[in-house]
């Protein structure tokens, strides 16, 4: 099944009140605000969305708002991920239903598994679902794919369409390229996006830091050709990723989205007093790194891009 993923997709998160529930309403008018701003998609219950907490009705609703704000031909793509098999056909129904272009398919969490057993998953995944699949590889948090077995996949399964790779390496992304298969290319790992770029190893990328910042990775994939450009922008990238990475994932991104304006930051967990005060200092940065950004990023994308800092939140970690 033939499946067209190019541009940045912007991979959301799903803001929650105080008391845990989703807020729809922050959720749907950041997905209006990534797509006017030029995203090619949306892609939503990946890790960026922390799928593992979410119930059936919220993988479904959120599939659901996301259609609604990504009209066509702009992607829906949802993640199907699951610790166990009748929910992950649960979840390919809902992504059916809802309206998904394509499914990400990540590999089984928590316990080991060998080659033969993450094969027959993506074999299983690929029989049962009326969508085209992607193999999500995330090793960072489920079992680890190699990138021989990944491409064999690929090559050899019907409806598997292609990868989303967060790995951070590149290899399986040049061997799809050096084959020509036609199959989808996407770098799920911000810090691996420049260079597979200047590589021209991806045709697309689906990025946690675009559900914030959208006008970074489009300036990022946009001045490829321009080596000046691509290079200011690419250190501006690699200074933000440095300052999330002291962070459990997606919480930085939660604190952009808080001091943007566009959700309250919420987390699964309690912070303790020097997490807290490691969040202050956080936001504190950001608006000083978006000041120094500004200009640039405006420069690139041809149209106006503001970020007016909020009153840094003081209730939401706790």
């Amino acid at each position: 099944m033939s499946l067209r993923m190019e541009g940045v997709i912007a991979a959301l998160l799903l803001p929650r009140d105080n008391s845990g529930r989703p807020d729809w309403t922050s959720f749907d008018s950041t997905a209006r605000f990534i797509c006017d701003v030029g995203a090619s998609g949306l892609c939503v219950n990946g890790a960026t969305g922390e799928y593992p907490g979410m119930t059936p009705d919220e993988h479904r609703q959120v599939i659901e708002r996301a259609r609604d704000a990504a009209t066509k031909p702009l992607l829906v793509v949802t993640g199907v991920g699951a610790s166990r098999w009748d929910w992950i056909v649960a979840n390919l129904r809902s992504a059916e239903q809802a309206g998904a272009d394509a499914v990400l398919a990540p590999t089984p969490h928590f316990f080991k598994y060998s080659p033969a057993d993450l094969e027959e998953f993506y074999r299983a995944v690929a029989q049962e679902s009326r969508l085209p699949v992607l193999i999500y590889n995330l090793p960072a948090f489920t079992a680890g794919l190699e990138p021989e077995l990944a491409h064999r996949i690929i090559s050899e399964v019907d409806n598997i369409a292609g990868v989303k790779d967060s790995s951070g390496r590149l290899d399986l992304l040049d061997r799809l390229t050096r084959s020509s298969s036609g199959a989808v290319r996407l770098v799920g790992n911000d810090r691996a996006l420049p260079e597979a770029i200047r590589r021209g190893l991806c045709g697309g990328v689906i990025s946690g830091v675009a559900g914030v910042l959208p006008e970074l990775t489009l300036a990022l994939w946009k001045s490829a050709e321009d080596h000046a450009t691509f290079s200011n922008v690419r250190m501006r990238l690699e200074s933000l990723l440095a300052a999330l990475d002291s962070f459990p994932t997606p919480w930085g991104l939660k604190l952009i989205a808080e001091v943007r304006g566009l959700s309250p930051a919420w987390f699964p967990l309690p912070l303790s007093a020097e997490r807290k005060a490691h969040a202050v200092r956080f936001q504190e940065w950001i608006a000083k790194w978006w000041a120094e950004s500004e200009k640039d990023l405006t420069r690139v994308l041809g149209i106006p891009v503001s970020f007016q800092p909020k009153t840094l939140c003081e209730t939401a970690p706790s």
